[in-house]
């Protein structure tokens, strides 16, 4: 299979959106593990549930090396732990993601403006068509 001819997919792969937030975060503190030791994961804490069974927020901190690092809120325990990691990308610093996507931009720079304008220019030419259905 030739990516090329899907130009969704290969963005898909090169923005790494497969790469959920609990994923992203449990691989960032992978490559800060110390030489010969265990390594050390998230870890996920649920402090609070509020409201009637069919309708409970759940709020969940995420741990690392004893800290916690980022919060989150959300309908379900999963919702709220995704939330806490996407919150702890944003506050706490690792330098692996940073490089990552540093490499990812110079190598696919081109790529992606190319793929950018594509889709921008799809969008352009479906909303003419919506707007001439009117």
């Amino acid at each position: 299979m030739n990516v090329c001819f899907f130009p969704r997919l290969k963005e898909f792969i090169l923005n790494q959106d497969w790469n959920d937030p609990k994923s992203q975060l449990q691989q960032c503190c992978l490559t800060l593990r110390t030489e010969g030791k265990e390594p050390d994961i998230p870890l996920y804490k649920t402090l609070q549930t509020v409201g009637p069974s069919h309708a409970r927020t759940y709020t969940v901190a995420v741990y690392f090396k004893g800290e916690r690092i980022g919060c989150g809120k959300g309908p379900s325990i999963q919702q709220a732990e995704m939330g806490a990691a996407m919150d702890a990308l944003d506050k706490y610093n690792f330098p692996q993601m940073a490089h990552q996507k540093r490499f990812i931009e110079r190598k696919y720079r081109q790529e992606l403006k190319e793929m950018r304008r594509e889709r921008e220019r799809q969008e352009r030419v479906s909303d003419d068509g919506e707007d001439s259905k009117k």
